[in-house]
Parts: C-alpha cells; structure tokens; sequence
C-alpha cells in the first residue's frame, strides 16, 4: 500500500507562474486608480491592459458594455517599466540578464540582483575588503543568466 508520501502526481506550474506574474502586472500597473475606485477594474484598467494579458482574457468579457472604448492605443504586451525601487546609496550601473529573469544593480560596494518582477532582493554581491568602497565599472551575465562578472573602479 502506498502512503501519501509516496505518491507524486506531475504537476505543470507554468500556467500558475504565468497567471500570477500577469495579476502582478496588472495589479502593479493599475493600482493607483484600483484603489482610488474598484470598478475601475472594469471601466479602464482591463481595456488599457495588453492584448496578450492572461488577466486581459480571462476577465475582459465582464466589461460592461456601458464602459468607455479604447480605438487605439492598447499595447501588445506588458512594457518593461511597470515598477521602481529605491536605494540607500546610487545606482551607478544596472543590466538585464539576457534570460529576463534577473536584473543587477551596482552601488558602491555592492550588487543587488532583484526579481525585475517584485523588485525583491534575489542575492547581493560584495567584492573582496579592498573593493568595498569603489563605484562597478560594468556589470555583466552569461547568456544563461547563471554566471555574473562585474569590474571596479577606484
């Protein structure tokens, strides 16, 4: 007899990750006026989201047919900038992974690497005692995102 433990059953959690990260989206880029009003859900923020939203095409069938009417404009997809975060110190130099799963940021001393998602801090990277006060000259990934190298200057 089997125990709970013991049975594994494949779970593909693709479409989860994929929906959540489009709620976060949506969420992210519309919050101002879905907190101001909730039924701008339906009366803006699910016509100026993206055709290629999950969001979009799971709930845009509930748009009232009162509501305004978007004629151009609506963009494809998600642009890249849809949040920011701060800093302590400057950020002198920033990149993508070539993957789109990470983005770096060099301040003096250190690199944060954060989810381009939630912003959330992923690893910080300090360099050796003598380097602890210099400026990242350039910051790169390996084209699998996997390995990360960076210079300093003085």
């Amino acid at each position: 007899m089997l125990t709970k433990d013991q049975i594994q059953i494949p779970v593909d959690v693709r479409p989860l990750l994929e929906i959540s990260g489009d709620c976060l989206r949506f969420v992210t880029e519309f919050f101002e006026v879905i907190s101001q009003s909730g039924p701008h859900i339906y009366h803006s923020a699910l016509q100026l989201s993206p055709h290629s939203s999950l969001v979009r095409e799971l709930y845009g069938k509930h748009i009232p047919s009162s509501a305004l009417r978007v004629v151009t404009g609506i963009p494809a997809s998600w642009d890249s900038c849809t949040a920011s975060a701060g800093a302590a110190t400057k950020v002198h130099r920033a990149v993508w992974s070539s993957c789109g799963q990470l983005v770096a940021a060099g301040l003096v001393g250190r690199i944060d690497v954060r989810d381009p998602i939630t912003l959330g801090v992923v690893s910080i990277l300090k360099p050796s005692n003598d380097l602890t006060e210099h400026i990242p000259e350039s910051l790169g990934f390996s084209p699998d995102g996997r390995l990360f190298a960076c210079s300093y200057r003085g």
